[in-house]
């Protein structure tokens, strides 16, 4: 299986992971109230060896924030993923990385919360956002001063004019619609300034519908207004959501963000009072959320703004227009009524924040997260401007080279791993990095010789014994790969990659048993992990298991539809129980994404075959030999087919060309000895069978085929012995037990 390319130092630290120990700054209290329940990190806890976690700041809908501590970089953060209970919900963990992406591309604005980066760590993806610190009393939200100090009409202006200048910028950043405005979500600093936040729904524009039923935050008969609700094809927050919001919310846009922030101007001028909502009482939590649900999207859509005494009213009505044609168009337009009200009351002028270009260390950061999201080519574009501007940025170089890689430009990769070692010669990473490629070239003695280096420097980095792990895999020193993945799961038990290494490594020794156990760890972890699932039926197969095999290759294909490799290995399962026509849908499966794949091609041949539709096989055959003329299961499985139409010159010169490529291969010899037995090249036919038989001793047709060859020689003693060897191996072989009789009556005569 694929190693990982390990990013060390995305955020301009040094890439080691033994820092010391900082001085812990005060904290003010904060205003979720500590930590909650639903976290799997608590207070100390270390996610990936290197960030620590200070306390859990919210979770809600899908997503968790902690605050963490970096040892690298000596910063604070606030570090956000999925929860635990969506690891194997491939729709989340898409729904997640688009988010991931919508918080990159913006970059950073003054009154845009700032994601640092984007790593991805023991498989999962998490994103570094800059921290609001609170104020004295704790409060860094909106919704914390509507509770607790409402803002009177100067502040409430200013910060409605700071948030029109940020939602401007945002949707020149390719969002379409943020979607889920309300107070929780406007952060605001120690400086009075806004910072919008939590893009999330954003992020999945264009996703046709996010699945999962309607849950609300329902406590003590209120409604929080931090809840993520999540309903059919609409979701977002009932109190603040537009009439449009709650039957397409992937239709949604400016404007509908727009009616969401009249809501916030409305609780602004009321002190934290919403225009519309409803009794959420019910007979029960579901039947209150849908109750509440419909009598919410009514009021949106019919009821009239309740009239308030305030200047902001007039806008506010006009943000509040159930037709979005009849509210204001842009949130330019907003801003530009909002701006002489401030004038009025306090004579100020708000000028649009100064935009800065990016500097280097963050065209690096961009780029290693888009690397982390996927998208390598972009990722090259943002670390090349990054150097353009400071050649010596080493982190550039290392997640360059990581990007090359991923794209199979494995010699310019390793060039840029060169560079980073020539600025750092003790830069893990690039090490790390530079053992990964040359593992992908097959040049495993010199990868082990890069992770060596590594680990003289980060002798505790789990990553690393990994990488060693799978050069040992690929050099087929099972053992010693064993022991690679014990020293990283010593360091690291929740490193789910070392514990499906370790399970492959098991499955080579043919200990099919003890490496499902290994790639139940892994699950235990990472249940959406794809590799885990397909290792594991990979060891069912092994073991004859091929019904619970498919059920994990299924397990795998939910998390991973277009694995060609899954789909191809269905297949073979599919085959193993006769199911050919079965079988050939999931090679076609695997052909759609990949024509190229050798293996599909002979899978479907051999399905083919089986089903006496020699002449289509041998298509088939010839595909795969267009792709690689070397493939020497091709010649031998058109040979077998070309026996079969009674071809038996053309099919004996086809396993000839399968053993020129693999004298070893004992059912080239087989299928060859059956050829020449048809010819009446009996000898020879003997040659070929004892071939087949020195290099696997259990081939029961090889036994079975030596056998009717001596009958035909009249050696018929002889032939029962062969008989009874294959009967020995499988005592149910119809064929065999049918020749024994046919051979034994010969005696008997």
């Amino acid at each position: 299986m694929d190693s990982k390319n390990f990013l060390g130092g995305m955020f301009g630290g040094s890439g080691k992971k033994k820092a010391p120990e900082p001085a812990r700054r005060n904290m003010p209290a904060r205003e979720t109230g500590g930590q909650l329940s639903e976290a799997p990190y608590k207070k100390g806890d270390f996610i990936g060896h290197k960030y620590q976690v200070y306390e859990t700041l919210g979770a809600g809908g899908f997503g968790i924030v902690y605050l963490v501590y970096s040892h690298e970089t000596k910063w604070v953060y606030a570090l956000k993923t999925f929860k635990d209970e969506y690891l194997s919900d491939s729709s989340i963990r898409e729904r997640f990385r688009k988010e991931c992406l919508a918080w990159v591309n913006l970059e950073h604005h003054s009154h845009l919360v700032r994601a640092r980066g984007v790593e991805e760590i023991s498989g999962r993806l998490y994103i570094f956002m800059e921290f609001i610190m609170p104020d004295e009393n704790g409060i860094n939200t909106l919704e914390g001063y509507l509770r607790r100090r409402p803002p009177d009409l100067a502040q409430s202006l200013q910060w409605a004019i700071q948030f029109c200048h940020g939602m401007e910028y945002a949707y020149t950043k390719g969002i379409r619609c943020h979607r889920d405005i309300k107070p929780a979500n406007i952060m605001i600093g120690k400086d009075k300034m806004v910072k919008i936040t939590d893009f999330g729904l954003a992020g999945v524009l264009g996703s046709s519908e996010p699945g999962g039923i309607i849950k609300l935050n329902i406590k003590d008969k209120g409604i929080g207004l931090s809840c993520m609700t999540v309903g059919g094809a609409s979701f977002g927050t009932p109190t603040h959501m537009p009439p449009e919001q709650f039957t397409a919310a992937a239709e949604c846009d400016q404007r509908s963000d727009i009616y969401s922030f009249g809501i916030v101007l409305y609780q602004m001028a009321t002190g934290g009072k919403v225009p519309f909502t409803a009794d959420p009482a019910g007979a029960d939590e579901r039947e209150a959320a849908g109750r509440y649900w419909k009598v919410m999207e009514y009021l949106h859509a019919k009821s009239p703004v309740p009239r308030i005494d305030s200047p902001l009213y007039p806008l506010i009505e006009r943000c509040l227009e159930k037709d979005p044609n009849k509210r204001y168009q842009t949130f330019r337009e907003l801003r530009e009524e909002l701006e002489p009200l401030l004038r009025q009351q306090t004579a100020e002028v708000m000028h649009p924040p100064e935009l800065k270009e990016l500097e280097a260390q963050e065209w690096s950061n961009k780029g290693g997260s888009l690397f982390n999201l996927g998208k390598y080519d972009e990722a090259i574009r943002c670390l090349d401007k990054a150097l353009e501007l400071d050649p010596r940025i080493i982190t550039a170089w290392n997640n360059k080279g990581a990007s090359l890689s991923k794209l199979g430009k494995y010699e310019e990769a390793i060039r840029c791993c060169d560079k980073a070692l020539e600025i750092d010669l003790r830069y893990v990473s690039a090490w790390c990095n530079k053992g990964v490629i040359l593992n992908a070239l097959g040049k495993c003695t010199e990868a082990i010789v890069c992770y060596e280096k590594a680990l003289q420097i980060d002798p505790e980095n789990a990553d690393v014994w990994n990488n060693k792990g799978i050069s040992f895999n690929y050099s087929g020193k099972y053992e010693e790969a064993i022991g690679c993945c014990d020293k990283a799961l010593q360091i690291d038990p929740r490193n789910a990659a070392a514990w499906i290494n370790k399970a492959v490594s098991l499955y080579a020794l043919g200990k099919y048993t003890e490496a499902i156990v290994f790639c139940d760890k892994a699950l235990q972890i990472d249940p959406g992990n794809a590799a885990a699932w397909i290792n594991k039926a990979t060891s069912l197969y092994a073991l004859g298991k091929y019904t619970e095999a498919i059920v994990f290759c299924d397990k795998a294909l939910q998390i991973d539809p277009g694995n060609t490799i899954v789909w191809n290995f269905k297949g073979s399962c599919l085959h193993a129980l006769g199911r050919y026509e079965d079988a050939i849908v999931c090679s076609d499966k695997a052909l759609q994404t990949d024509p190229g794949n050798t293996n599909a091609w002979n899978n479907k041949g051999s399905c083919l075959h089986n089903l006496g539709k020699y002449a289509d096989a041998i298509v088939c055959c010839d595909k795969a030999l267009q792709i690689d003329p070397r493939d020497a299961l091709a010649w031998n499985n058109k040979g077998s087919c070309l026996d079969n139409l009674g071809r038996y010159e053309e099919a004996i010169l086809c396993c000839d060309r399968a053993l020129e490529l693999d004298p070893r291969y004992a059912a080239a010899w087989d299928n060859k000895g059956l050829g020449l037995d048809r010819l009446g090249r009996y000898d020879e036919a003997m040659h070929c069978y004892d071939k087949a038989l020195e290099l696997d001793p259990r081939r029961i047709n090889a036994w079975n085929n030596k056998g009717s060859c001596l009958n035909n020689l009249g050696r018929y003693e002889d032939a029962i012995v062969c008989y009874d060897k294959a009967l020995q191996i499988d005592p149910v072989h119809s064929l065999a037990r049918k020749n024994k009789e046919i051979a034994e009556k010969h005696i008997r005569k």
